[in-house]
């Protein structure tokens, strides 16, 4: 890459900076473009220079468990080998700012929507009884299974209760792709909406003499019309549901309102993980402009899987004698054909690296959000990270400083 190494080293210090100093971090971006990998990478410098890190994905696929060495992950937080973090601590303690603290724990998970919002009922129900009662609802069983945004609203509950719960100095989200996290952004405010809706209220209010009238009893024009399409018993059973639903709205307003500050504040940092393809960096663009118009705080780019430009094997290949040793060594023919050979895969690759390189530079000339945000170049390894000690290995290029 054709880019300023001291700017490329500022942006891996910026990126360090932020898991040593915050509480929560977002990663962000398009799939397939080794978002996973770089939120456990992350998760795993953070606790290798001290910070007791929790790694959150809520993409079912087991990619994170499989980049921690962990053989699946469930909605608990796992224990990741301490052996891992230790092997972490040492990579990196030759490669960033000496520092004096011991690495400690990490630990992962994978959110169930179906126990996330169970956790979440029984911490926010007044007491048990009535958290057993919404429970049995075949309505809540809908809403917490079935309902449109079920998945991001428990999401953003459930990192902002593990976030003030003080288990961990920082917890590490992993969104889904990116059409997928903009609704994850969306769902604060889509939640106040609904719980702050004058009619939800009335109807859940046990005073409101209409709300009763239409629900609870057996009486009605309207009541008998629509209980020959729902039935009798399960239009009482929608009544009883708004109505035990009354005692959570206040404490599920101010813990949403919590989890918009939390998001906005100065705790939490947002990165777009993202590759040299020209529509993922365009993609990637816009949704660093909806962060920044929506006041997140956006603080570091990451470009995955970068070609590494083959400056010494082209300088290799120029050489006359390349040929003739490889003529000498396979055959006449032979050789000549792997020489051509040779000669047009380091070709490939150098254009290769140029037309991303171009795509980077135009990119950043364009303006707009990323060109003002520190950005942290990842070189495609020989091998996809898809384990343990692949991980280790990436740490420098993303937090450190790598040895070329």
């Amino acid at each position: 890459m054709s880019v300023d190494r001291d700017d490329t080293a500022v942006a891996r210090l910026a990126l360090l900076q932020q898991v040593r100093d915050r509480r929560v971090v977002v990663c962000v971006g398009s799939g397939g473009v080794g978002k996973t990998t770089t939120a456990a990478a992350l998760g795993l410098a953070a606790a290798a220079i001290g910070r007791k890190t929790l790694v959150i994905t809520i993409d079912p696929a087991r990619r994170l468990a499989n980049a921690l060495g962990l053989d699946s992950l469930s909605h608990a937080p796992q224990l990741v080998d301490q052996g891992l973090v230790t092997q972490a601590a040492r990579q990196l303690s030759t490669t960033t700012m000496p520092t004096t603290t011991m690495p400690t724990t990490l630990h992962a998970m994978m959110l169930d929507l179906k126990a996330g919002w169970d956790d979440m009922l029984f911490r926010t129900a007044p007491d048990e009884d009535l958290a057993n009662r919404i429970l049995a609802n075949r309505f809540y069983k809908v809403l917490s299974t079935e309902l449109p945004g079920a998945h991001e609203f428990i999401a953003c509950e459930h990192l902002q209760y593990l976030a003030a719960s003080g288990r961990f100095d920082l917890v590490v989200l992993d969104t889904p792709p990116t059409q997928n996290a903009l609704d994850f952004l969306d769902a604060p405010s889509r939640i106040l909406g609904v719980l702050d809706n004058d009619a939800f209220r009335f109807f859940a209010d046990k005073s409101s003499s209409l709300g009763l009238r239409f629900l609870d009893g057996a009486s009605g024009r309207a009541q008998s019309v629509i209980a020959r399409f729902t039935g009798g018993e399960m239009l009482e059973e929608l009544g009883d549901f708004l109505v035990l639903l009354k005692d959570l709205y206040d404490p599920l307003t101010d813990r949403t309102r919590q989890f918009v500050a939390l998001l906005e504040g100065r705790d939490t940092a947002f990165v777009v993980v993202t590759a040299p393809q020209p529509t993922v960096l365009s993609e990637a663009a816009f949704f660093a402009g909806e962060l920044v118009r929506r006041g997140l705080p956006l603080q570091a780019v990451v470009v995955n899987r970068l070609t590494p430009r083959p400056t010494t094997a082209l300088q290799i290949l120029e050489h006359d004698h390349v040929d003739e040793t490889l003529q000498q060594a396979i055959g006449g023919d032979d050789g000549a054909r792997v020489a051509a050979a040779l000669d047009r895969a380091v070709g490939d690759e150098d254009r290769l690296a140029t037309l991303e390189d171009a795509a980077l530079q135009g990119l950043m000339g364009a303006g707009g959000a990323l060109s003002a945000t520190p950005m942290v170049r990842l070189p495609r390894l020989s091998d996809a990270v898809h384990d343990a000690g692949r991980l280790v290995e990436l740490l420098p290029w993303l937090v450190g400083s790598p040895k070329i």
